[in-house]
């Protein structure tokens, strides 16, 4: 049986043991201390130091893990305004507990001077506030720094992490440098903390308010930060002091490489951090104004959409892009077989004599275009009432519909970012106009789409709704469609009390024939099933069957698994389709089972059984087999045309799989919606997730 320890578990796991460590580090600081006071120096002295090294070092990595494990949990969906609070947060936490310490020192001054243990301990809590205020805001740091980082930065920021890991292994040795390689490693972590100090891209997505926030925000993270620093720099001097006897409080932060490269990092971040949040101060109010035209832009599109015809798609486009752009007076054409020409504070006689000179000069019906006075006027240019002309083109379909023309009376007063804006608009409204330019070609077709949801309805009922396998294993399924109808199959049968048998297929093509062989597809895994073939077998005789139904053009993906939760094994067989993705939950790995085989349909001589295999794996509990089509990998960015692929279902997985089979599912569609940036995915999908108790 594997054993997974759940997430919330690990965190508390970690949390145990940093207390436990700092205990007993404190013990070992307050023993140090007693044999001080009661005169054992030689004994003291003699205390070996790599114990010190080690307890040190413990508490330290338990911390730095336990607030990573913090961070990994609750830092997902926060926004780098969050981070910057958190960091503020635990700033003042830390500096509040440190201070109410620091008055209890000073009230209760005569009662150290005789419990010098008492002191050792106050000191050790010190130095326990200080270790969570300074590892949190690296975590923070940390984040706002591999934001949007090229890959060399992210690198960049391991090779830190990993060097400021190399720095722990002198504390075995004393708290002290060990010249030249203390002052070489502190040296090259200073240098890639400038390095990495220069990726604030953060920055660009905080408002006016927020950057002024953030700047106090910093400048108290600061603040605190040097105060823990003076005062762990004056913390010998109050021990001489206030106690009178020479006493060792376990660290001497000045000379732990560790301790000063974390110092410098989170202290140079901070710094770089406000100079620049105050130098972008003066650009904010600009993005926020480009910021509030999006925001007009967008409830436009929402009023265009409320149209009830054509001519109020054409009111509504006209009047809003004028209220918007506070243009002074505009025109929209449109062509169509009455030639619809309206207006808004401009004459008809007026429109037409400045159309007929933009036409003269060379009206652009691909693209929008901008028009100065002097551009169309030359000489005479000063005289004219509209010194700025903006002509942007309806198209929809790669059909010319019109053009809409605003005008203004400065010069200049169309800006690219404006225009690129409005844009989007009028190619939204283009839609519209050409969207019910549709309707009666829509009525012609209204029949054909109600048979297609008849189909869609009837396909449903062929897949299994609810796939219950009576606790022996889970499974979720998540399906779609191009169309209203699909080729994707997927099916599961109870071939024995402990045999299971599991099957996703994938027509070529997509539509209505499609779906039509994936219900061919049912029937024959339904015939066959029954008779608990091998998975080899039972590929070889489905291929045979559709061999002689199936369109000579066409074929069939498949992977058949046979189940067995007596043995816990699984017998697999893949007939071309995608790999299946197999994560081992003890690894907490994810690897694809590269098996061979060709697709059902393609070789049709009675040869097919050469080409198959059946592959034998042990399953434990809490692995996961991840089943798909490939309308999953396929997936493509609609601008960069870059798949979804293999890789990114790998990760995807490994990230993942402490969620549910039914989260997974979900969550893995939703990915990919977000990859493509809500495009229509181009194929039918299915997605298939097993996990085994």
């Amino acid at each position: 049986m594997n054993f997974a320890l759940p997430q919330k578990g690990y965190k508390t796991v970690l949390l145990f043991l940093t207390m436990l460590s700092w205990v007993l580090l404190t013990a070992y600081g307050m023993i140090e201390q007693y044999l001080l006071v009661q005169g054992h120096q030689e004994i003291q002295q003699n205390l070996p130091i790599w114990i010190k090294g080690l307890l040190f070092n413990t508490f330290l990595l338990c911390a730095f893990f336990t607030i990573r494990r913090i961070d990994v949990q609750k830092d997902d969906n926060e926004d780098f305004y969050g981070f910057l609070w958190k960091a503020f947060g635990s700033s003042i936490i830390s500096v509040s507990l440190s201070l109410m310490l620091n008055v209890f020192m000073i009230v209760a001054k005569n009662y150290l001077l005789e419990h010098t243990l008492l002191y050792s301990f106050i000191y050790h809590i010190d130095f326990g506030l200080f270790v969570a205020f300074l590892l949190t805001a690296y975590h923070k740091w940390k984040h706002l720094i591999t934001y949007q980082a090229t890959k060399f930065m992210r690198g960049l920021m391991k090779t830190f992490e990993y060097t400021l890991f190399i720095t722990l292994f002198f504390h075995f040795f004393g708290f002290k440098f060990f010249p030249p390689y203390s002052y070489i490693i502190l040296l090259f972590l200073v240098l890639m903390t400038f390095v990495l100090s220069v990726n604030i891209r953060w920055i660009a997505h905080l408002n006016f308010n927020q950057k002024i926030r953030s700047i106090l925000l910093l400048l108290v993270t600061l603040g605190v930060q040097f105060y823990f620093l003076f005062e762990f720099l004056d913390y010998e001097e109050k021990a001489k002091e206030s106690i009178k006897t020479i006493t060792n409080l376990v660290i001497d932060l000045q000379n732990s490489v560790f301790f000063i490269a974390t110092f410098v990092f989170t202290g140079t971040y901070s710094v770089i951090s406000a100079l620049l949040l105050l130098f972008n101060l003066p650009t904010s109010s600009v993005f926020e104004k480009k910021i509030g035209e999006l925001a007009s832009f967008q409830k436009l599109s929402e009023s265009l959409l409320s149209g009830d015809n054509e001519k109020q798609v054409y009111k509504v486009l006209l009047e809003s892009a004028i209220q918007t752009l506070h243009a002074d007076a505009a025109w929209l054409e449109i062509w169509n077989s009455k030639r619809d020409f309206i207006t808004k504070d401009i004459s008809n006689q007026e429109a037409i004599q400045l159309k007929k000179v933009i036409y003269e000069k060379g009206l652009d019906r691909s693209k929008p275009r901008k028009y100065s006075a002097m551009q169309l006027f030359e000489k005479e240019y000063e005289e004219q009432k509209y010194q700025s002309v903006l002509s942007l083109p309806l198209i929809a379909n790669k059909s010319y519909l019109g053009s809409l023309v605003l005008l203004k009376e400065v010069d200049n007063a169309f800006d690219n970012v404006v225009m690129t804006t409005l844009t989007s608009f009028v190619t939204q409204a283009s839609l519209a106009i050409y969207n019910f330019r549709l309707i009666t070609t829509a009525v012609e077709t209204q029949r054909y789409q109600n048979e297609l949801k008849i189909a869609h309805r009837v396909q449903e009922s062929l897949l299994p709704n609810v796939i219950d396998v009576d606790n022996q294993f889970e499974i979720c399924v998540k399906a779609g469609s191009a169309d209203e109808v699909g080729g994707d199959y997927y099916d599961y049968f109870q071939v024995a009390p402990h045999r299971f048998a599991v099957i996703i297929a994938d027509v070529a093509g997509n539509g209505t024939s499609a779906a039509f062989y994936m219900a061919q597809m049912k029937g024959i895994f339904h015939s066959l099933v029954r008779l608990d073939l091998s998975p080899d077998l039972f590929m070889e005789y489905a291929n045979n069957a559709l061999s002689s139904c199936l369109e000579a053009r066409l074929f069939i993906t498949a992977t058949y698994l046979i189940i067995d939760t007596e043995k816990r094994k699984i017998y697999s067989s893949r007939a071309g389709h995608c790999p299946t993705l197999y994560y081992n939950a003890r690894e907490e790995k994810a690897d694809f089972l590269e098996e061979k085989g060709i697709g059902l349909g393609i070789i049709r001589n009675g040869t097919y059984g050469k080409h198959t295999q059946v592959s034998i794996f042990d399953y434990e509990e809490g692995d996961t087999f991840f089943l798909y089509t490939d309308g999953i990998n396929e997936a493509r960015h609609p601008v960069s045309k870059e798949e979804y692929g293999y890789d990114r279902i790998k990760n995807f997985l490994e990230e993942n799989a402490h969620c549910s089979v039914s989260q997974i599912a979900e969550l893995v569609i939703d990915d990919i919606y977000q990859f493509i940036e809500g495009d229509d995915l181009r194929d039918d999908y299915t997605v298939m997730v097993m996990r085994f108790d």
